[in-house]
């Protein structure tokens, strides 16, 4: 028999887990912090038979920030990487009870979500796709169907609903309740009142957990600590970019509107949701702008309320009397505005620190730990038991944010937007709006009068197009077909195609290798050979043991001892974790990503634009593809390396920063008649898609071997290398999988990331990441394809719920005319 409906429920009963009076001297993993992200990791590490855990908590079991959820359930979320993520949590939570003896509540009531704006139902159809790729039922439905759910609700306004009827709700505590007896009958035990006060470390790894009742020694610890997770991490000199917020829902007095069978509803465009609780209505908010609050501010005694706050409640509340005209009518009897924890991206974080080893995380879930502890627990357990992750974990991979993101100042205005961002919509290539700045090329005053228009990335601001000739800055746009920058991404691209184009890639991240041990170091750790003459550039990959990519960076031999490493912008921290912690000690890494400017030319009139500015032989004899040369160009002295990600001729110019005002000037003036264009990201984009160009992290990581992603050239199995013994059986193992190029016959729609493939009517995969492709006529892509599917094989693309015709293929849909 379910439970009764329990929320806010500061009386939970946790005497069932028989807590320890005192924490013991050793365990081999500590799990601080007893919430439902705490309880299902020590959940599933005993499941998998690691019985020694003790789980540490403060206050008492769900007093940070579990106790107060909403308990809302959702299966489906944007990407295919968080959705297998999120949908074991109804199963979970629904077999808990049988297992433990501890009810958790959960009610299959089924989730409706409407759309006031055609974009909206847009977004909701992609979920449909998505829904459909994970057998997960989901129906779209006109506004009219609406009222056969919410039979109050006013729908004239409305575009279009999705109904998930498998969606739920669970009681919040009772979950984490039932997730740590699970626990605690397998043999992990429980601390209450306990305070971690810092980390010992030994060798270099964390060797303990000291806390205000002394210290456990452990072989690792575990951070589950919600919204005191940065400042936890801090004892042990880690970062971690999550900040708390003030988040509120209200509760109605009782009234018959409220029938237990009604499914979550949501209006996300009105920042609100509503769900049934106990004969009443409950009405909760993701309103734009979040008010955060300084961690310093919030009492640490556990079940923390902030008390009314009508004022800044009132525009919701307004949206929400709009949706359901009943509520004004209705009284409320509990304003419930306590702390939840936030990430500048919206997703939580998982995985070991790569500056502290030994120090595991389980925190940041942006309101939606209910959702994502089940999956979270499973993947966190599975990793450190495994050696490695199990799923797709890169987007909320702790190694995925700069050390940098961690200042209290920079988070405190950034969280006031990102609690938004649940609801808000979620254009493709949506710009926040706070925290903007932190990290600025050297060229940003030139690039504004060039008629840039200036995007974000990992803190970074870049130019994601130009308009020239724009007197101000040019407008963002968003649509999923014709965004405002569609127009002149095209005339970018073109320029790349048939004339000469100018890129800023300073914000790559940029590493020195060099010492005695840089040789033989890169040797074992890059699957190809980086044992080159100097002068020389290798794309390589960086694999696990299990011939998995963790990283794929340019390798250039400038000296005999002395290499630069160029890895992608977001993976600046996660690459300088791989060279470090996989080089030896006499190799010495120096991070020089903010030392060097790198401007591209890219082009078939890239090599008379530079010939113009130097007395360096630039033909292909003497400047081959692949090569480094240090050449003088104008006052400035690059190093000018031979490559380009668009697929056209091209050369990157690094040069330290102080210099690169003066060289950007001279190319721009010795490029005048060549017809220069200025180009930015998306155009950057569009271009290695339709030349077929991976990148990691969208399109590839540690789960992925060479040969199934296309990248077998870069693999040397003459010579040994992390990953090569699993890469010699791998290399001819028949594959279920290969990721392709695909192309949309339908010169209308836009790809972006995500979409399904089908052959026929069998799902077979889908796009890793999208753009437009302006020389092809067509959005490009790629895309991960199961099974036997013929790489030449027609088949269609579902861009957001509508089916398109489209081409597949194992070679890239453009190649260079040389």
């Amino acid at each position: 028999m379910t439970a009764p409906e329990r929320l806010a429920n500061r009386e939970l009963d946790s005497s069932i887990l028989e807590p320890l009076s005192a924490p013991p001297d050793r365990a081999r993993i500590v799990v601080i912090g007893g919430g439902v992200a705490g309880s299902s990791v020590a959940y599933h590490l005993t499941k998998l038979g690691v019985a020694d855990v003790v789980v540490l908590e403060r206050t008492r079991l769900t007093g940070g920030t579990t106790w107060h959820a909403a308990g809302l359930v959702a299966q489906v979320r944007g990407t295919h990487a968080l959705t297998e993520l999120s949908r074991v949590n109804a199963p979970l939570y629904e077999s808990l009870p049988a297992e433990t003896g501890v009810e958790t509540g959960l009610r299959r009531v089924g989730a409706l979500t409407v759309a006031r704006t055609r974009g909206r139902m847009e977004e909701l159809r992609a979920g449909l796709s998505m829904a459909k790729d994970f057998g997960i039922e989901a129906h779209e439905m006109t506004p009219q169907e609406v009222r056969k759910y919410w039979p109050e609700a006013e729908v004239e306004d409305l575009v279009g609903a999705t109904i998930f009827p498998h969606d739920a709700t669970v009681n919040p505590g009772d979950a984490a309740l039932s997730l740590a007896k699970g626990a605690k009958d397998r043999g992990a035990r429980f601390v209450f009142g306990v305070s971690v006060t810092g980390f010992e470390r030994r060798d270099g790894r964390i060797a303990g957990v000291t806390t205000d009742r002394g210290t456990i020694e452990c072989e690792l610890a575990v951070l589950a600590t919600g919204l005191w997770t940065s400042e936890l991490a801090r004892l042990a000199g880690a970062s971690v970019s999550l900040y708390p917020a003030e988040h509120v829902w209200v509760m109605t007095d009782e009234t018959p509107v409220a029938d237990e069978q009604l499914p979550v509803l949501r209006d996300l465009d009105g920042y609100l949701y509503v769900r049934h609780y106990r004969g009443r209505l409950l009405v909760g908010a993701f309103e734009p702008k979040g008010k955060p609050k300084a961690p310093g501010d919030i009492d640490t005694g556990g079940f923390v309320e902030f008390g009314e706050d009508w004022e800044h409640f009132a525009p919701v509340l307004a949206n929400a009397r709009e949706r359901l005209p009943v509520l004004r009518d209705i009284g409320f009897e509990h304003y419930l505005r306590g702390p939840e924890s936030f990430t500048p991206d919206a997703n939580f974080h998982l995985g070991e620190f790569p500056e502290a080893p030994g120090l595991w995380i389980a925190a940041g879930f942006n309101s939606q730990g209910i959702i994502f502890s089940p999956g979270a627990g499973k993947a966190l357990a599975e990793w450190i038991v495994e050696g490695h992750p199990t799923m797709d974990l890169t987007e909320v991979d702790i190694a995925r944010t700069g050390r940098w993101a961690n200042d209290r100042g920079w988070l405190h205005e950034k969280t006031s937007e990102t609690l938004g961002r649940l609801y808000a919509m979620h254009w493709p290539a949506l710009q926040p709006s706070s925290g903007r700045g932190i990290r600025r090329l050297p060229l940003e005053d030139r690039f504004r009068t060039a008629g840039a228009a200036f995007g974000e990335a990992a803190g970074w601001e870049r130019p994601a197009w130009f308009e020239p000739g724009a007197t101000e800055e040019p407008v963002w746009l968003y649509d999923f077909d014709r965004p405002s920058w569609f127009g002149p991404v095209g005339e970018e691209m073109a320029a790349a195609r048939g004339g000469v184009a100018l890129f800023d890639l300073t914000t790559y991240s940029k590493f020195l290798v060099q010492g005695p041990g840089s040789v033989d170091g890169l040797q074992w750790l890059c699957a190809s050979d980086v044992d080159v003459p100097i002068g020389r550039v290798v794309y390589t990959l960086l694999c696990n043991d299990r011939g998995g990519i963790e990283m794929d960076p340019t390798v250039t031999r400038l000296a005999e001892q002395i290499f630069l490493v160029v890895a992608p912008t977001a993976y600046q921290r996660r690459t300088e974790a791989l060279l470090r912690t996989g080089l030896p000690s006499e190799a010495t890494v120096t991070d020089v990503t903010s030392a060097f400017a790198v401007l591209h030319l890219a082009g078939p009139r890239s090599r008379d634009l530079l010939q113009r500015m130097t007395d360096a032989d630039l033909s292909d004899d003497a400047f081959p593809f692949l090569s480094a040369r240090r050449i003088e160009a104008g006052w400035a002295q690059p190093w000018a390396l031979r490559v380009s990600y668009t697929g056209e001729l091209g050369w990157e110019l690094y040069v330290p920063t102080e210099f690169v005002g003066d060289l950007y000037d001279r190319v721009v003036e010795a490029g005048k008649d060549l017809g220069l264009r200025h180009a930015g990201g998306f155009a950057f984009d569009g271009l290695r898609l339709e030349r077929g160009f991976r990148s990691w992290g969208h399109d590839m990581g540690p789960l992925d071997d060479p040969y199934e992603v296309g990248l077998g050239f870069a693999v040397r199995l003459a010579k040994d290398f992390v990953g090569c013994e699993a890469l010699r059986e791998r290399k001819e193992a028949p594959r279920d999988r290969r990721l392709l190029s695909v192309s949309l016959d339908d010169p209308a729609p836009m790809l972006w990331h995500a979409e399904s493939v089908l052959s026929g009517d069998e799902r077979v995969g889908h796009v890793t990441s999208g753009a437009y492709g302006h020389t092809l006529g067509s959005a490009v892509g790629l895309a991960w394809v199961h099974g036997d599917v013929s790489p030449d094989a027609p088949v269609s693309v579902e861009v957001r719920n509508r089916r398109v015709p489209a081409k597949i293929s194992s070679k890239p849909f453009y190649l260079p005319v040389r």
